[in-house]
């Protein structure tokens, strides 16, 4: 069975202008078309599209994704180096991961002084106030 792009947004909520550059790009090398340009996804390219997706939502550069798509098309021969770029991803994916958890955890702390300044009316997070008190740390 084969879908249309308005049809693949439909089923995986990414915009059809974002699957449209991304086709735009090539990194749906197996999409076909059409006489009139009407691309046509089967269940396998709507995968890749997802992954796609994983992919971007990651940070992976488009230029890094089809390499990795390239690659792919050489089937087993290249999974090694598929693999490798996965990990590199997976290595920057979880520094990306660190430094938002200690940025939430930053936020957190700042939300508990406000709170403890509005009940306790006093402004002693305000360089400007004679309550100041810098910073707090955790």
């Amino acid at each position: 069975m084969a879908f249309t792009i308005i049809e693949v947004e439909r089923q995986t909520g990414i915009p059809s202008r974002k699957i449209r550059f991304w086709c735009d790009k090539g990194l749906f090398p197996f999409v076909q078309c059409d006489s009139n340009g009407v691309r046509y996804f089967s269940k396998s390219d709507i995968a890749w599209v997802e992954w796609v997706q994983c992919l971007r939502a990651c940070n992976m550069p488009l230029a890094e994704i089809k390499n990795y798509i390239n690659l792919s098309k050489q089937g087993l021969k290249s999974a090694p180096q598929r693999k490798g770029i996965l990990q590199k991803q997976l290595q920057t994916l979880r520094a990306q991961l660190d430094t938002l958890q200690k940025a939430e955890q930053k936020i957190a702390h700042k939300i508990t002084l406000y709170t403890q300044m509005i009940a306790e009316q006093k402004d002693f997070l305000n360089p400007l106030s004679p309550a100041y008190k810098g910073t707090p740390k955790k």
